[in-house]
């Protein structure tokens, strides 16, 4: 195998976990659905590169799904910190199947076949006849066309509850403040931000930053600074912006005032999924 076909296996593997990142952070799709986007573009590979007639690098594409795994395994463990053998999650045991999978569809599909993309045998049509049944069903489930209130997935209750469990299980010793609601306002608005700019993208801002170093909304609270700031420091000056326009003040609907004011026009949905946490907590 050459350096130049490796590069090019590692190149899609990457392609591959990007598509997938961003799905995933926008639409929240299955583990199912992960594995048939993968295969989905796994063959896609393979049509293109029949295409420009290097089909010679099909003998091993297989091989994208484990630079793949690579590319999710340190992104989940140097740039999440998560552990990314949690027996919980079977991400081992999602990728070992996964390789199998490209494994036999390279060894018994791809490599006996002159061209991958519908053509000849009929196996090519059952297969992407399933694929493009499989989009159409998900295009319909996810409401991509649609833009209205009530397919929002950030307002959706359990959605939220379930952003919620997983940033607070990462945030819960860098929150430092004894008030519940108040407390539950700061995650609001983390939610938010979090669901409207996802830490891929916030870490692109952040070696945009360190290039060119111009004014930007920085870390998961989406602060505007000339200066870097962390997730965790961007937390700690919501927080205090919070305290500040709550002050001495107590009672009923402080906390909504706050965020209504320090939200401006995206106050709505923040009180929104803040309503929903205390209702959660019945509060």
């Amino acid at each position: 195998m050459s350096l130049f076909t490796l590069v090019a296996y590692c190149v899609l593997g990457l392609l591959s976990f990007v598509v997938l990142y961003l799905l995933r952070s926008k639409y929240k799709i299955s583990r199912l659905y992960n594995t048939i986007f993968s295969i989905l573009m796994f063959l896609v590979y393979a049509s293109i590169l029949d295409y420009l007639k290097l089909d010679y690098m099909n003998s091993n594409l297989f091989i994208v799904f484990i630079f793949q795994f690579i590319f999710d395994f340190i992104y989940t463990t140097y740039v999440l910190e998560e552990d990314f053998f949690n027996k919980r999650e079977a991400n081992t045991l999602y990728y070992f199947i996964l390789m199998i999978i490209g494994l036999l569809l390279n060894n018994h599909y791809i490599n006996k076949v002159e061209n991958v993309f519908l053509s000849g045998e009929d196996i090519r049509l059952l297969i992407w006849g399933f694929i493009f049944v499989f989009i159409y069903k998900f295009i319909q489930e996810e409401n991509i066309f649609e833009k209205s209130y009530n397919t929002n997935k950030l307002l959706d209750e359990a959605n939220i509850i379930t952003m919620f469990t997983r940033l607070r299980r990462r945030y819960l010793d860098d929150i430092k403040v004894k008030d519940m609601t108040l407390e539950l306002a700061i995650y609001s608005i983390m939610i938010f931000n979090n669901n409207k700019r996802s830490s891929f993208v916030r870490n692109i801002d952040n070696i945009i930053f360190k290039i060119n170093g111009r004014k930007r909304k920085l870390g998961i609270m989406q602060i505007e600074s000339g200066t870097f700031i962390s997730d965790i420091q961007s937390i700690d000056i919501v927080t205090s912006d919070l305290k500040k326009i709550i002050g001495k003040k107590s009672g009923a609907g402080v906390v909504e005032s706050a965020i209504s004011k320090y939200m401006g026009e995206d106050n709505l949905e923040v009180l929104e999924i803040y309503n929903t946490l205390k209702n959660f907590f019945k509060i």
